[in-house]
């Protein structure tokens, strides 16, 4: 999911304000360049220059951050000290690398919370711990301690790819664990939301008999995700407006056509004659499922990540996707 590249200050590679990071990344240039011009331009008119430059950084957005998560004051000078290395990250490492490290980073604070607790087992729990708390940080030191054109650097890039799957994977499933575990009172689901549950019974009970378990279970997932979307909705409590990204449109009415249309077909053309599409229209279906699961993701994590960007590039693209156009199976 891409969205046009936005001119903002960034303040996580800023010198003063991240005026310069933010130029340098709108163009996808080095922010060594604009920095350079900006210096050489001080030279031929100092005082235009200052002033251009506080415009610009009252005028332009701040890039949004994930924010430092609610632990315990022990876990939080850890991240704490973390940050700090992150930050001399973007000053010394390469733009395409501090991103990673940055990316690692907000990971880890979405996980951090979770490391506090008991619900995981003591086994992964410490594994998460050492791999975010004391493996990442030393791989950073490490990076920034060698010149980027050595093999020891190009090494430890690949350490910190794996470290970043890895721990996203484990960020992502709690973020899942979380909505699953929001869901678990049955008793606490808003009318509204009973109400559209109610509807889609008989269709999931429908496709239960049509379609395989990866079907199935996609439209379970959707199914929770769906639900703690529209309680957030209806609770009024969260700081972000979800409506404007017709939530309740995909699952009142898209969700619904998009089981229905496959429905309609007869079951030996639904799972072997090839569509137009050279697919199944099982495959289709699941192609659209896992479309609509991964964009309702992306929508979650970022109000977990209280990330305001985020959140609106996730929305518009769950908008523009599903609720301005039905999911119709190819001719």
């Amino acid at each position: 999911m891409s969205s046009r590249r936005k001119l903002q200050r960034n303040r996580q590679r800023r010198r003063l304000g991240g005026v310069c990071a933010g130029i340098a990344d709108y163009f996808d240039v080095d922010v060594t360049v604009v920095r350079f011009l900006f210096t050489l331009s001080v030279f031929f008119s100092f005082s235009l220059t200052m002033w251009i430059y506080l415009a610009l950084w009252a005028l332009l957005p701040a890039g949004t951050e994930t924010p430092m998560p609610e632990v315990s004051w022990r876990l939080y000078r850890e991240l704490k000290r973390i940050e700090k290395l992150v930050r001399k990250a973007h000053r010394r490492l390469p733009a395409s690398v501090a991103d990673e490290v940055q990316e690692t980073f907000d990971a880890i604070k979405i996980l951090a919370p979770y490391l506090e607790r008991l619900s995981t087992t003591p086994n992964t729990t410490d594994s998460l711990r050492e791999q975010a708390l004391l493996r990442f940080p030393a791989v950073v030191r490490q990076m920034l301690s060698f010149p980027a054109n050595l093999p020891p650097f190009k090494r430890l890039l690949v350490e910190l790819a794996e470290l970043k799957d890895e721990i996203q994977r484990a960020s992502n499933e709690l973020i899942d664990q979380e909505i699953h575990r929001t869901l678990g009172d049955a008793d606490a689901v808003s009318p509204q939301v009973k109400i559209w549950k109610e509807r889609l019974s008989p269709l999931r009970e429908t496709l239960r008999e049509r379609a395989g378990g990866n079907t199935l279970l996609m439209l379970q997932q959707i199914e929770e995700k769906l639900t703690f979307l529209m309680e957030r909705i209806d609770s009024g409590n969260d700081v972000f407006d979800l409506a404007p990204f017709e939530v309740r449109k995909i699952a009142f009415d898209y969700l619904p056509d998009t089981v229905n249309q496959y429905l309609q077909l007869p079951p030996s053309m639904a799972r072997s004659q090839q569509l137009s599409s050279g697919k199944t229209a099982e495959e289709s279906l699941n192609d659209q499922l896992n479309l609509l699961d991964r964009a309702l993701h992306d929508l979650a994590k970022s109000l977990f990540e209280k990330d305001a960007q985020g959140l609106l590039v996730h929305g518009r693209f769950l908008k523009e996707k599903f609720a301005e156009q039905s999911f119709r199976l190819s001719d």
